[in-house]
Formats: C-alpha cells, sequence, structure tokens
C-alpha cells in the first residue's frame, strides 16, 4: 500500500514562485525552450502514474505532465539535448523506485537520481560514438546564436552611440556565460535534474491522494550526509595533480555540484539561524534579496563556507540543543 499522505511544506505562492524562477532562468531554456518545463513534466508524470489518480485533480495533472513529457522526448534536438532528456529520464526512473522502495529522504533520493541521470547521460554518449569533448562543442554551438540575437537586441534598443560600451560589456558577459555553460554543462544538467525533482516532488504530494516516499522538508532543514565530502576531495586531487590532466574537465564539474550543495546547505544554517532569531519578516528578506544580487560572489561564497563548515559543527543541532546548567 503506499505511503500514508503527509502534508506537503511551504505555501502555494512561494511554490508558484520557485517554479518560476526556474523555468525563466535555467540555462537549458536556451538550447530548449522546453527543458525546464519537461524536467518537472518527467518526474511529475512518473510519480503519479505509480500512485494510479483516482481523482479528477490527480488525473488533469497526470495527462497534463505525461502530455509534455511525451512531447519533449518525442521532439528532435541536438546531441546536448539528447544528452539532458537521457539523464532526466534515468534520473526520473531512480528517484520513483526509491520513492516506491523506500523511506529515503528527498535528498537521498535526488542525489541517487543525479547519478544514475549521469551514468544514463554517459551511456548515451559511448552507445552515439561520441564525447564529452562532442557535447561541449554542441552546447556552445545551440547557445551562440541565441547569445547574439540578444546582444543584438540590446543594441537595438539602445540605439544611441552613446551606449555602445554598454552593450560590448553585455556581449563579453554573454560569451562569458556560453562558454561557462559549455564546460560546465553536465554539471548544470545534474542541478536542474535535481530542481525539477524538487518542484515535481512538491507538486506532486499536493495533487495526489495517497502520494508515495517522504514529501520535501523545510528548506532551513536541508542537510545530506558527510560523506559527501568525497565528492570534494576526489576531483579536488584530480585537478591538482597534472598527470590527470584528461579528467580535469570531469572533476571540475563534480566539484561544481559539489560547492552548490555546499551553498544551498549554507543558506540553510543561515535561514534556520534568521528564524530562531524571530527574523523572516517581508522587508528583511527584500533586503537579503538585494544584498544577495549585489554581492552575489561573496554571499555564494560565504554560504559554501557556512555549509562546509556545518557538516563537522552542525550548528542548527547545537543552537537547539539547551546547554548545560540551563
Amino acid at each position: 500500500m503506499p505511503a500514508p499522505s503527509e502534508a506537503p511544506l511551504g505555501g502555494l505562492g512561494r511554490l508558484a514562485l520557485a517554479a518560476l524562477a526556474f523555468e525563466v532562468l535555467a540555462p537549458t531554456i536556451l538550447l530548449d525552450a522546453v527543458a525546464p518545463v519537461a524536467l518537472v513534466a518527467v518526474p511529475l508524470a512518473a510519480l503519479l502514474v505509480v500512485s494510479r489518480p483516482r481523482s479528477p485533480v490527480e488525473t488533469f495533472f497526470t495527462g497534463l505532465a505525461l502530455g509534455v513529457a511525451v512531447w519533449w522526448l518525442v521532439r528532435p534536438g541536438g546531441l546536448s539535448v539528447q544528452v539532458l532528456k537521457a539523464g532526466a529520464v534515468m534520473g526520473a526512473t531512480v528517484f520513483v523506485i526509491g520513492s516506491v522502495r523506500t523511506r529515503a529522504s528527498f535528498t537521498t533520493r535526488a542525489l541517487a537520481a543525479v547519478t544514475a541521470a549521469a551514468v544514463g547521460a554517459s551511456t548515451l554518449l559511448v552507445v552515439l560514438g561520441s564525447s564529452w569533448a562532442e557535447l561541449r562543442w554542441w552546447v556552445e554551438h545551440r547557445m551562440g546564436p541565441a547569445v547574439r540575437s540578444a546582444s543584438t537586441m540590446w543594441e537595438l534598443l539602445l540605439g544611441s552611440s552613446g551606449t555602445q560600451g554598454a552593450a560590448a560589456r553585455l556581449e563579453t558577459g554573454f560569451t562569458m556565460m556560453v562558454r561557462v555553460t559549455a564546460d560546465f554543462y553536465p554539471a548544470i544538467a545534474a542541478i536542474e535534474i535535481a530542481i525539477g525533482l524538487a518542484l515535481a516532488t512538491a507538486i506532486y504530494h499536493r495533487v495526489a491522494w495517497h502520494p508515495w516516499g517522504r514529501p520535501l522538508n523545510r528548506f532551513r532543514l536541508f542537510r545530506f550526509s558527510e560523506h559527501l565530502g568525497w565528492a570534494v576531495i576526489i576531483p579536488l586531487v584530480i585537478v591538482l595533480v597534472p598527470r590527470l590532466a584528461a579528467l580535469k574537465l570531469t572533476a571540475a564539474n563534480v566539484l561544481v555540484m559539489a560547492a552548490v550543495l555546499y551553498a544551498v546547505r549554507g543558506a540553510a544554517v543561515a535561514a534556520f539561524g534568521f528564524g530562531l532569531a524571530g527574523g523572516g519578516g517581508f522587508f528583511l528578506w527584500v533586503l537579503l534579496g538585494v544584498i544577495f544580487v549585489a554581492m552575489l560572489p561573496v554571499v555564494v561564497g560565504a554560504a559554501i563556507v557556512l555549509g562546509v563548515l556545518d557538516t563537522g559543527v552542525d550548528f542548527r543541532r547545537r543552537w537547539m540543543t539547551p546547554r548545560a546548567g540551563n
């Protein structure tokens, strides 16, 4: 029998805002406009199908998600999109199996799914006789025209010659973004697959009468096993050892994924601390959002450091444990 329904955490407004931000800001939207939506639809459809929809709401969402997923999967696309599709399908399969067969947390199931997605994408490259280097070329080749179109549109909007410097800086920024996306496409795809799983799980536990698996926990409680530290140590050794140059790009992608996880953990610790101190008001979060945008590299770096420290110190447990003598 399916696990009893557990009340999902978080408001509908935040869920809608998170979904909108993902659909608009996901880098893969420049490769395939449907990809961000489909990365949510694929796991959502799989979860709803195994739950055997009974209510009209479940049936509606099942049909909608299944339709988007199938349409996306059968659409033609370049190597970069095909690899993303293979990863999405493999990741969703493992995630659903973990949801049905285990009571593991979302984080554990998502990490297993992302690992399976990497294996599935690598297998597809071998079957197609391709490589990660060719995949990188495909990403840069597909994103280039979109970036040039955006730069041209910006120049047309600016019009006057006095703003040519701003247009040039924007074009340079777009070009750098293309190169970074091409170099770290495997990591970006894995992160987007994980975000798609999170959004799919949040929607699933709101519309399914008897959902499988545990729902998302509160963001401020986000954590993962300390053993994930090996995902930093081993790639870092590969990057630093000259004889392993052929594996450096792969190791760098693993490091990016690990950095994102630690940054999210650090942000969760900060959110927990603000909540414990009575913070979290609307204007406070607006102020924090402005600081985040204005000082993005510093904020992300601080979040990573805080996340790494939390794996050893466990700030949240210490803050909640009463001191001796109190």
